[in-house]
């Protein structure tokens, strides 16, 4: 049974998405990272969700966002998950599904310990493999040099338009390629308990952090014997190539860095489970008079938005 969607709006969120069969359906090359990240970036200002770091593997993605609602974290996912899969496909030459399944959100508490330890998680995308030596490392879309240089911005995407393009392909137009490429940054927001640091100490900590997954990466090269990868052997990989195992563990209802918080979180979702099954139990009844909580999604009913505190 998948997660109740909700519980999100003003939170710290790691979204997690897996390629069909652990594929490298999202292998890097410089027209599929510019395709990668035109998508977000437009999903992005269509949706004015808060991006806070972003790291785009060969066969999986992790994201740290900040929703306003569940309404906009699903409305940016569904952009993201579906134009990738629609273009970002036929660039790799693969023909079917390029999702394994809807993407996977984790609530992260309010705790500072617990939103650097997934902001160093999403840092060590690429290290913690073995696959490079630093995060900066790693040639397709990733976060790590934007955060550590201090840029608010990742530059270098392409949006291609291709409804425009069919429409003025049918009228008879006479098409510009050019016409129809539009560039597209994403903008990066701090993770929420960086927001009040001033810049040279947020500097400081997420070169650590960075520095940190390095010497992790290299203690595992001193234990496996195997040197990284490397980007030049990560550019070449086989898209379609099938790893032979994957990791199917379970992943965490959420992230905490205390008990007590992690409590908190589950109660809270439990009450929102218990609440949502009454009243899917009532609506199924006949009932007309049911009221569900603020932040999910119905069976066959619009979205209930969260009630916003006033100014």
């Amino acid at each position: 049974m998948r997660k109740f969607r909700g519980l999100v709006a003003n939170r710290l969120v790691e979204v997690t998405t897996r390629t069909f069969q652990g594929r490298f359906l999202l292998s890097p090359s410089p027209e599929v990272n510019r395709t990668i990240k035109g998508v977000i970036g437009r999903g992005q200002r269509r949706t004015g969700i808060d991006i806070c770091g972003l790291a785009f593997m060969s066969n999986h993605a992790h994201m740290l966002l900040v929703p306003e609602s569940t309404e906009q974290l699903s409305e940016f996912m569904g952009f993201v998950n579906g134009n990738i899969a629609r273009k970002v496909g036929p660039l790799q030459g693969w023909r079917g599904k390029l999702w394994e399944r809807r993407y996977q959100h984790i609530i992260i508490s309010d705790e500072p310990e617990a939103q650097i330890a997934r902001l160093k998680y999403l840092f060590s995308q690429g290290t913690k493999e073995g696959l490079v030596r630093h995060p900066m490392d790693w040639p397709g879309v990733h976060s790590a040099g934007a955060s550590r240089r201090g840029y608010p911005e990742m530059t270098g995407g392409v949006w291609h338009d291709q409804t425009a393009e069919g429409k003025a392909r049918r009228s008879g137009k006479i098409l510009t390629p050019k016409e129809f490429l539009f560039e597209e940054v994403i903008r990066l927001s701090l993770v929420p308990c960086l927001r009040d640091w001033n810049p040279g100490p947020r500097l400081g900590l997420i070169d650590q952090l960075q520095h940190e997954c390095e010497q992790k990466g290299r203690q595992l090269r001193e234990e496996t014997g195997r040197p990284p990868m490397g980007p030049k052997k990560i550019l070449m990989q086989v898209p379609d190539f099938q790893p032979k195992e994957l990791d199917r563990s379970p992943a965490p209802a959420f992230h905490a860095a205390s008990k007590e918080a992690f409590r908190k979180l589950r109660e809270e979702y439990r009450e929102f489970v218990s609440l949502y099954c009454e009243c899917a139990e009532k609506l199924k009844e006949g009932g007309l008079e049911v009221t569900f909580p603020p932040g999910c999604f119905p069976p066959h009913l619009p979205y209930v938005p969260e009630v916003r505190a006033g100014p």
